[in-house]
């Protein structure tokens, strides 16, 4: 090719280029814009450092206290509830049904009483309570050895000071009535508790002895193997009186007639056994 046609050429070129470029917006342009073209990061960016979480910690369990005693408070007990509070002794507060129903016989200036006079039924606990004594105290002014010692017709002291006048009405009351001084020696019935089938054991120490009537024995009396075994009651005997008539302990005679039983208040006309004629009775309890 000559050169002219080489510059011909040369200038078609250009002229294509040259369109091309003039081209390439609008096709460009053309091109869909939902597509998203992803950016390499920047080489220079500094990466985001995520911390790591901090772990929870574990609470320290709280010791439960021990418990504690309250400390002991100090206290006074109510006194028991008693009509005699206050009350002195020797006051009578009035007749108590049963067990203190008997007469007032003595009393002193300042309306104390002084000496008593014991009734059927009076009871030892009931005497004390009606006139606000000291046991004790009650005791020691009648030379009592326990509580048993209450007898119908007693004359009793109530205070001290009533002593010797009690002593002197029972001996002028006395009359034919014996007592144990009398007696060389008291007898006495043992009993033993119930066995199995009901019987109880009873053993007989001493000798019973008839003294003669007194003021309260007065009754017939049955003798058996020629000693001294029943005994009809008369009105106004006592158990200490058919005691102190035959020598015998008034409370056992009691025991043994009542074999285990309920009390029983003597009445005219009942026969109390002196001594067992056999080794055991039948519990009547």
């Amino acid at each position: 090719m000559d050169r002219r046609g080489k510059i011909m050429v040369g200038i078609a070129v250009g002229a294509v280029v040259g369109l091309l470029a003039l081209a390439a917006p609008a096709v460009i342009g053309m091109i869909p814009t939902d597509e998203v073209v992803a950016e390499a990061p920047s080489p220079s960016a500094t990466p985001i450092r995520i911390a790591s979480p901090t772990p929870t910690p574990t609470p320290t369990p709280t010791p439960t206290p021990e418990p504690t005693q309250p400390a002991p408070v100090e206290t006074t007990p109510a006194p028991p509830e008693s009509k005699c509070l206050g009350v002195p002794p020797g006051k009578d507060r009035g007749s108590i049904s049963p067990g203190a129903t008997g007469a007032v016989e003595r009393s002193n200036a300042e309306g104390l009483a002084t000496v008593y006079r014991v009734v059927s039924n009076d009871s030892y606990w009931a005497i004390v309570e009606r006139f606000c004594l000291d046991s004790g105290d009650f005791d020691a002014a009648n030379a009592f050895d326990g509580a048993g010692e209450i007898y119908e017709g007693d004359y009793l002291a109530i205070l001290s000071e009533g002593t010797a006048t009690a002593a002197a009405l029972n001996e002028a009351n006395k009359g034919g009535y014996r007592t144990h001084q009398d007696c060389d020696g008291i007898a006495r019935i043992e009993l033993s508790t119930p066995d199995s089938s009901g019987r109880i054991a009873v053993t007989m120490r001493g000798t019973i002895v008839d003294t003669g009537t007194g003021e309260y024995a007065e009754g017939p009396v049955e003798n058996v193997d020629g000693t001294p075994t029943f005994y009809t009651v008369q009105p106004g005997d006592t158990y200490r009186g058919i005691g102190d008539r035959f020598c015998v302990d008034a409370i056992t005679v009691q025991q043994f007639n009542q074999a285990g039983g309920p009390e029983h208040v003597l009445q005219p006309g009942d026969r109390v056994q002196l001594r067992p004629t056999s080794r055991s009775i039948e519990s009547q309890g």
